[in-house]
């Protein structure tokens, strides 16, 4: 495990009365080092065992057995690279609109598709076996099919703002639209948009998570909430404060935990829903400032959050994110126990 090494661990645990009393606690235990680059939505492949975070130019690869660091060079994407189950697929969205499939054994670009504006992030339907790629500021979907590699429709979702969708694996596409704070609920055999759920109380949705267990949908909002609704009628469920600047929510099904890296605080929050009725944060695990991503091992249930140290003698640009230090690129491995 030479790429990485331990490191000390610290987690901040909410009162006792709010953890579940077979809940498992939180800390980093690792740090794996990896080159400079920006950085957005994480996924982690079952059937490789591996972590992929695309950088822009490439796609980081973590070996989840070993800790090695390795790269896809095929792998551009500016947001997500998406594997295709059940194959060595790969789908990656590029901001200036197109839309990769690469082949992650080979290493090698198998097509170019052409999205709309800022292809952002994407999800698997397996009844159809199609991508849905989110677009995110032209108010779309692209629909690949991954092994035609081509897209086969475009569907309009919303004339706002997109962000993270997520599928329930029975034909269902959920979409947080952000400047609207609604769920937008496609349908993937018509293709059709069948209702919205106004997320109420909330603020510029971003992450979104599923938990098919107990059918609910969990969103992380830009005011400090996120919001557990019900998948089929969009009725609230919870509502749980968080920290500032979240961009993802991870989700274990075994272990019934919801994570929500927050960028502003530089902290991982910690939802637990064993217990439906009574859905809470139960820990604030301490990151890093910028860390507001990450995917999960839903074997282990080890989290991956990727994290930098801000350069604090630069300047941040008007609007812009505060810059980072060289050298100080690295993801955190944070284990249940």
């Amino acid at each position: 495990m030479k790429a990485f090494h331990i490191a000390l661990a610290f987690a901040v645990l909410l009162t006792p009365a709010a953890r579940a009393a077979d809940a498992p606690a939180y800390r980093i235990v690792e740090r794996i080092k990896v080159p400079d680059g920006g950085f957005d939505y994480a996924t982690f492949d079952p059937a490789a065992n591996r972590v992929y975070m695309p950088r822009g130019a490439f796609t980081t690869v973590i070996d989840a057995a070993t800790g090695a660091v390795s790269q896809l060079a095929a792998g551009i994407s500016d947001h997500i690279a998406l594997p295709v189950p059940g194959t060595s697929l790969m789908v990656l969205t590029q901001r200036k609109g197109a839309i990769r499939i690469a082949d992650t054994a080979t290493d090698t670009v198998l097509a170019d598709l052409a999205g709309e504006k800022n292809p952002n992030s994407a999800a698997y339907d397996p009844v159809t076996r199609m991508v849905f790629v989110i677009n995110k500021d032209s108010g779309s979907a692209s629909i690949v099919d991954p092994i035609a590699r081509k897209v086969v429709a475009v569907m309009p979702v919303s004339p706002n703002t997109l962000e993270f969708p997520v599928a329930d694996g029975r034909g269902r596409i959920f979409d947080n639209i952000e400047t609207t704070a609604e769920i937008a609920v496609i349908d993937t055999k018509s293709r059709k948009v069948t209702g919205f759920y106004k997320l109420k109380g909330c603020e510029e949705p971003t992450g979104l998570a599923y938990d098919a267990a107990a059918n609910l949908l969990i969103s992380s909002c830009n005011n400090g909430v996120a919001k557990v609704v019900n998948a089929d009628t969009g009725a609230e469920v919870a509502s749980l404060p968080i920290g500032a600047g979240p961009d993802a929510v991870i989700y274990d099904p075994g272990r019934k935990m919801a994570f929500v890296p927050c960028g502003r605080d530089g902290v991982l929050d910690v939802i637990s829903l064993a217990d439906p009725a009574h859905i809470a944060v139960i820990q604030r695990v301490q990151t890093l400032p910028g860390s507001r991503t990450g995917t999960v091992d839903p074997g282990t249930g080890r989290v991956y959050v990727i994290a930098s140290k801000p350069d604090t003698a630069a300047a941040v640009p008007p609007g812009g994110r505060a810059p980072r230090l060289a050298g100080s690129w690295e993801v955190l491995v944070i284990v249940p126990w």
